[in-house]
This record gives C-alpha cells, structure tokens and sequence, in this order.
C-alpha cells in the first residue's frame, strides 16, 4: 500500500510538521530498525536516528529519500494563491 504526501512548493514549516509525523508514523509501523532504514535509504544513521526521535528536522529530499524505503510517495503540487 503507498499513502501520498502533498508538499505545497514554497510552503513554510508547518507547526504540527504533517510530513514528519506522518514519516515516522509510517516508520514504527514497518518494521524496520533505524539502521536498516538508514541503509536503504542511503541516509546517515545519525540523521535518521535524530529525526525519527523528533529531536531534529530534514531536508526535503532526505525526506523523500525516506519516504520512498517506507512506501510512502511525495508530491509536489502548486500553491493555491490566496486573494
């Protein structure tokens, strides 16, 4: 099963930090150690491990990376202009 992300480009740092959270939700479920994660995802394990802890935030494209070892996939879509 793949669950989308909608990242809005240009979009600021949300509060309740959505993509984090979904990320590591998505993460207790699979299964898999911090170590293996980072492995297959090609992300070090001090950041994999710093952000899954909630201690620290990542880059966009570390959180792709992630995202696709977890099955989840990330999109981008275009910011809807407020009038």
């Amino acid at each position: 099963m793949i669950s989308v992300i909608r990242y809005i480009v240009g979009m600021k740092s949300n509060p309740d930090n959505e993509l984090g959270n979904v990320i590591r939700a998505a993460f207790c479920t699979s299964g898999l150690s911090i170590k293996r994660l980072a492995v297959e995802s090609g992300v070090p394990y001090a950041s994999a491990h710093g952000f899954l802890s909630g201690r620290c935030d990542v880059a966009l494209g570390t959180a792709a990376r992630l995202c696709k070892v977890l099955g989840l996939q990330l999109t981008a879509r275009k910011a809807r202009i407020r009038k």
